[in-house]
């Protein structure tokens, strides 16, 4: 008896056991439905966290390609300087530093136009000076056909140095072809070049004043010479129609014109 108690809670117990495995794993459907369950659910959620990040993303590059799209729309109208605005004083500061260039862009291109000035000027004495030492009457021609008052104010000291030697190379006749670019230089502005024209015009009149001051005429078939004597005179005369004011220049320049007027006011 005690056998078959043992026996029939043997197969109770195998009936339940079965009862529960069966229940779990006999219905294909069943099984396949919850597998499905439960392995769809994951995905779907994933696909769905994938989705909402996908879109975040697009909305994301969305936005950044408006961003760019303004940045570009308004980049002609913000400030190049980095973006940021710039108020009235950088401003002013910005237009104070421009004005400051275009100052000192002005004053490169003045040295630079007083450089090529210098420059001819150079060569032109260095001709000068070679032709100097040829003779007088050439230095005297090549001044003459230039025109160039400020080579002819480098040359004059010089001249004028030759002038007040014992035998000067310059004859009177170079210097009655000169006086009209000296008259140039005594009718400038400047005293100092001034200066230097009555210096010279002062040392003519020195070197030639015994011929000047004769009063008796010679005949008109006479000599070179006494012809350019009667034609300096007349330059000098013509030239102290317009210097007279420099009588009233106070200090040397005005004594200096003082002592030509005396002088030119004996001649004949």
């Amino acid at each position: 008896n005690m056998k078959q108690v043992d026996i029939i809670n043997k197969e109770e117990l195998d009936k339940e056991r079965f009862q529960v495995h069966y229940s779990v794993h006999s219905p294909g459907k069943a099984k396949r439905a919850s597998s499905v369950k439960r392995k769809g659910c994951p995905v779907v959620e994933v696909g769905s966290k994938l989705h909402r990040r996908t879109s975040n993303a697009d909305r994301a590059h969305d936005c950044g390609m408006a961003n760019k799209e303004n940045e570009l729309t308004c980049s002609d109208d913000l400030p190049r300087n980095g973006g940021l605005p710039v108020n009235s004083g950088e401003a002013s500061k910005m237009a104070g530093a421009t004005s400051k260039c275009s100052d000192f862009t002005e004053l490169s291109k003045d040295h630079e136009a007083m450089t090529h000035i210098l420059f001819g000027r150079n060569l032109r004495l260095k001709v000068a000076q070679t032709l100097w030492r040829r003779s007088a009457s050439e230095l005297v021609a090549y001044l003459i056909r230039i025109q160039d008052p400020g080579v002819l104010l480098d040359c004059l000291p010089v001249l004028t140095n030759d002038l007040q030697g014992e035998s000067p190379c310059l004859s009177l006749g170079c210097c009655v072809d000169l006086m009209p670019q000296v008259k140039v230089i005594i009718a400038g502005k400047y005293e100092e070049h001034i200066k230097v024209g009555l210096h010279w015009v002062q040392s003519v009149i020195r070197k030639w004043w015994p011929e000047l001051s004769r009063k008796e005429r010679r005949l008109q078939d006479s000599r070179s010479e006494d012809r350019n004597i009667e034609a300096m005179k007349q330059r000098l005369k013509e030239l102290w129609k317009e210097g007279t004011h420099i009588c009233s220049v106070p200090g040397p320049t005005g004594e200096q014109a003082k002592a030509i007027e005396a002088s030119l006011s004996q001649l004949p």
